[in-house]
């Protein structure tokens, strides 16, 4: 249940060792209004408001009063000391935990976790440092560039939890980033037991050959010209082929070593899937998985999977509102993504435990739709209750108000409603949604 992975995860952050996280020995030393844990969440519990009203309220929930305060400027100062590292680990603890202890509240695919990876371009402060440190990206005309981040996220669609997630400057290749995603996700899952999805940027034949070597599931969706010599040989919708590796899918691999063990290959053998779209557009998915598991009639609806990571991305950014960062350095891009990332999993798990209790209870009637949560009402919500819950040592006050969130949820229901489909908005004005000397006074 949800409510215990939290309430181990609040224990986990207050006994985090501050000395592996912070960047100088004499920081965080002396007793202060605001100590190691109290930046930690703080920075896991902001909700978009101004700094000043953020730890004002922020320190009346510790102390129960406003009559203690501490300076935008002093509190600005100290988090340069706090390393981001801290959140990769929190959140990373959280997903350990619920796949290593909650075997049977994982939900999986034909016994596979299904998975996606995507990247996203986020909007940052464009201040000249992070246009240094980030890069620049132009918008949609070519006449504007604007301080740009590169995220690159590995998504469990079955489970809705962001698995891995990094940030780098918006130079970086979506290939490379993807590998980075995959190794870090070993430590929380076997990797011979993922099945991962990829759209359309991915699947050079040097990312195919890496997941090959790790014996990892994948399906690719191809591009309109590639691999077109094999597609034209095809006799079949959905059948197995030689991948030749000569020419230029050779010459385009940057790294020698790689180069090498696919030359000494010669061919790679892969499965390839004609699929049509609803639009009547011809499609085409690459994979290396047996029919015994994937059907060749299952294959369209298992690559669609891949969209949950989109809905990932929106609820990171305009229900989380992700991209409406409160500093202007790298350190401070960097602690609000991860901590949000952890934020965002909690979020999801909640989400994902309420949704099955309102499903179980709507089971018995007949009922046109299924239903579940409100996301927008539950992130609402979530970061008022956690804060609660934090500042509280009494257990039963605790499960009290988690179970606010609870009746929130289940009085705030949306209908799941089948064969809906959504447009992805292009990235146009270069103009950033958000500004850090704007933050809202409410």
């Amino acid at each position: 249940m949800s409510y215990q992975r939290i309430n181990k995860s609040i224990i986990n952050i207050k006994n985090k060792n501050s000395n592996i996280y912070k960047s100088c020995n004499n920081c965080f030393t002396r007793k202060r209004k605001m100590e190691f844990t109290d930046y930690v969440w703080y920075l896991i519990m902001q909700k978009g408001k101004t700094t000043s009203m953020e730890l004002d309220e922020y320190l009346k929930n510790k102390n129960g009063t406003y009559k203690i305060s501490i300076s935008k400027q002093a509190f600005s100062k100290q988090r340069q000391n706090l390393k981001p590292e801290i959140f990769i680990d929190i959140y990373k603890d959280y997903l350990i935990d619920f796949y290593s202890n909650y075997l049977e509240e994982v939900n999986t695919f034909k016994g596979y976790h299904v998975c996606a990876i995507d990247g996203s371009l986020f909007e940052i402060p464009n201040t000249e440092t992070l246009r240094e440190e980030y890069k620049t990206q132009k918008n949609s005309s070519g006449n504007r560039e604007s301080a740009r981040a590169r995220v690159s996220g590995l998504y469990d669609v079955e489970n809705g939890f962001m698995l891995d997630a990094l940030i780098k400057d918006c130079s970086k290749g979506e290939k490379e980033l993807a590998k980075e995603n995959i190794e870090n996700v070993s430590k929380i899952l076997d990797l011979q037991n993922c099945i991962i999805i990829f759209d359309r940027g991915y699947p050079g034949i040097d990312l195919i050959w890496y997941l090959e070597k790790l014996k990892i599931k994948y399906i690719f969706r191809l591009q309109t010209k590639m691999y077109d010599r094999e597609k034209t040989l095809m006799k079949a919708e959905d059948e197995w082929i030689d991948l030749k590796v000569d020419g230029d899918r050779l010459r385009k691999i940057t790294d020698e070593k790689v180069k090498k063990e696919l030359k000494s290959q010669k061919m790679l053998k892969v499965r390839m899937s004609k699929i049509i779209l609803d639009t009547g557009e011809i499609e085409y998915l690459l994979s290396n998985i047996s029919e015994n598991i994937i059907l060749p009639t299952e294959m369209k609806e298992t690559y669609f999977k891949r969209w949950q990571i989109e809905i990932g991305y929106d609820i990171l950014k305009n229900k989380l509102h992700l991209e409406n960062f409160t500093g202007r350095t790298k350190i401070t891009i960097e602690q609000d993504f991860y901590a949000q990332i952890y934020t965002f999993n909690v979020l999801q798990d909640i989400k994902n435990t309420n949704t099955k209790r309102i499903q179980e209870k709507h089971l018995d009637k007949n009922l046109k739709y299924k239903y579940k949560v409100n996301i927008n009402i539950l992130a609402g919500w979530l970061k008022n209750i956690l804060i609660a819950v934090m500042f509280t040592d009494d257990g039963n006050e605790k499960e009290e108000l988690y179970n606010i969130i609870v009746e929130k949820a289940e009085k705030n229901l949306i209908a799941i409603k089948p064969n809906r489909t959504n447009i992805r908005k292009p990235y146009t004005s270069g103009r950033n949604k958000y500004r850090t000397n704007l933050r809202n006074n409410m």
